[in-house]
């Protein structure tokens, strides 16, 4: 790199979440103290990046990748990076080294204002052993918060997490000049809360008990708000299951990281004002436990749902085009296919629309019978497969090249990323890492299957596709398709179809060419599990209307 005069600095502050125990400069100390480095010593500061709020003891630092990002660029414009002290940058030994040697392929210095080091073998050494030290210092402090904060909340004080909703906090004492905070009812939501409650349990004037999803749906149409936005299953039920809205608040629930659930003897019960009353809340209760799916084991609920993954709300503009999942009616005595967004949020994000599942699946399983699995359509889709002219084979073996091709250029690019990650320039738990390997690791996959079948096409073994082959295909999928095993036909639909568009007037079922001659190819298996999103038979007019003869109902919205 060539010499630069004076020396290109950029500045790094941070601070953590856990500033009640961790006696540390402000940014504004540090962002000074650093500025004077940069005087002393002839440099100047062409950036700075402030990260407040942020935990050192992983990567996921907005701040911080963006200064790495532009750091380790082709433009190269900084000769230092400056911090306060090497716990800033962070406070896990093997993250600080990995992003060390990154920027040390780039050719930009860390200099801690407060640990002078030098570049012989000694300063390497107590570099790495300073790292490990303020590991270890971050895990003890951890520990040490943690029984502070489990002491403050045994002593009825909140710790700091955001209110639940209809409550605030208030300064209740202050202890060692701290502040020792409450809660209290906030009025502009409490009313929101016992809403819910009422609902779930009256429903609205003249009407009956709402469910969750009806709940949720009825307050976004009718203007509530949770703290500015919509409502969502999600929260209308973490509302009703809240023991805070009886007056007793728990601490310590779940894994602050992890988010799993502790056990319950580990939860710590903080008194708060209540906002509906025990007998309100036990029968809330009550009703959540009996709407719950129990003994009935996921692999029946799920594979019992043939068009789960395929299926989406719209088509032909009418529909969001969410994913389509399952729903029940009548405590479950009834089963359909309903839109996520619709389910989730009510009319105000999709008028949405809910069909039978054994309608729709049914309705999808004769349209492949009557409409697909046809040996003169399937000839038809497949003639690329059927044709053996000189011309088809050369353009075969054109192909295969190309595929080839690819595959090494794929094979490289995945070998390019792992190199990258040894040699430390980039990290294996960085976001674009990880998408840009798996996308390549699909792309990859799907060329190894396109390559399997150009070969065995040219080859012309007697698994090549043939009118004959294709007579024999269309009689076992008809049979498969029929089989009394729901995990069964479930498979063979997802070898078969990439999509099934609902729409109010029209279904439209569509697939992938290259899957079809997979399936066929392979008596019915796909050869891959990667998906496409090129689809090729979806037919025009003359496929899939709706509705159906006798099935002209089958929609509601």
């Amino acid at each position: 790199m060539a010499h630069h005069s004076p020396i290109r600095v950029c500045i790094y502050t941070r601070v953590s979440t856990s500033r009640q125990a961790d006696n540390e400069l402000s940014l504004t100390d540090q962002i000074e103290r650093a500025q004077q480095w940069c005087d002393q010593n002839g440099a100047v500061a062409v950036d700075q990046f402030v990260e407040p709020g942020a935990s050192a003891m992983d990567d996921d630092r907005p701040q911080f990748q963006q200064m790495m990002q532009r750091a380790t660029s082709d433009e190269r414009p900084y000769d230092v990076i400056v911090v306060h002290s090497l716990s800033r940058l962070f406070r896990n030994a093997e993250h600080f080294m990995v992003y060390r040697a990154r920027l040390k392929l780039a050719k930009v210095t860390i200099v801690s204002i407060t640990q002078p080091f030098g570049d012989d073998p000694a300063s390497e050494l107590a570099v790495g052993i300073l790292a490990l030290f303020d590991e270890y210092q971050s895990k003890e402090t951890a520990k040490h918060v943690r029984r502070t904060m489990l002491k403050n909340a045994g002593l009825g004080f909140w710790n700091g997490q955001t209110p639940p909703l209809g409550y605030k906090t208030y300064e209740a004492d202050r202890i060692g000049g701290k502040s020792k905070k409450k809660l209290e009812i906030k009025d502009e939501e409490a009313p929101v809360v016992r809403k819910i409650f009422d609902l779930y349990l009256v429903g609205p004037t003249g009407g009956t008990p709402l469910g969750i999803t009806r709940v949720a749906a009825w307050l976004n149409e009718n203007g509530f708000k949770y703290r500015g936005r919509k409502f969502h299953v999600s929260n209308v039920q973490a509302v009703l299951r809240n023991t805070a809205y009886v007056g007793v608040a728990m601490y310590n629930k779940r894994d602050s990281k992890s988010r799993e659930l502790r056990p319950e003897c580990e939860w710590v019960p903080i008194p708060v004002p209540a906002i509906v009353s025990e007998d309100d809340f036990a029968a809330a209760q009550i009703k959540l436990s009996a709407s719950r799916v129990v003994n009935t084991p996921a692999r029946v609920t799920t594979t019992n749902n043939l068009l789960i993954g395929v299926a989406v709300c719209g088509c032909g503009g009418d529909g969001c085009g969410g994913g389509m999942v399952a729903a029940t009616g009548k405590s479950g005595a009834y089963r359909y296919y309903a839109c996520s967004n619709r389910m989730r949020s009510g009319r105000t994000a999709c008028a949405g629309r809910r069909i039978p599942r054994d309608q729709l699946d049914d309705v999808v399983l004769k349209a492949l019978k009557k409409r697909l699995l046809m040996s003169s359509r399937l000839e038809d889709l497949l003639a690329g497969w059927l044709d053996m002219s000189e011309r088809a084979v050369t353009n075969r073996r054109e192909e295969l090249r190309q595929l080839r091709t690819r595959k090494t250029s794929l094979e490289a690019g995945i070998d390019r990323l792992l190199d990258l990650v040894i040699q430390g320039q980039m990290s294996p738990s960085e976001e674009r890492f990880s998408k840009k390997l798996h996308q390549e690791k699909q792309q990859l996959a799907q060329v190894k299957a396109d390559i399997a079948m150009t070969e065995r096409q040219l080859a012309g073994s007697i698994r090549k596709i043939t009118p004959e082959v294709i007579e024999r295909f269309t009689l076992l999928m008809k049979e498969r398709l029929s089989d009394a095993d729901p995990a069964m036909r479930r498979f063979y639909i997802k070898a078969l179809v990439g999509r099934v568009e609902v729409g109010s007037r029209e279904i439209r079922i569509s697939g992938n060419v290259r899957a079809l001659e997979n399936a066929v190819a392979n008596n019915g298996a796909p050869v891959s599990k990667v998906r496409s999103i090129e689809r090729g038979w979806c037919t025009r007019q003359d496929s899939n209307l709706w509705p159906l003869p006798s099935e002209g109902s089958a929609l509601s919205s």
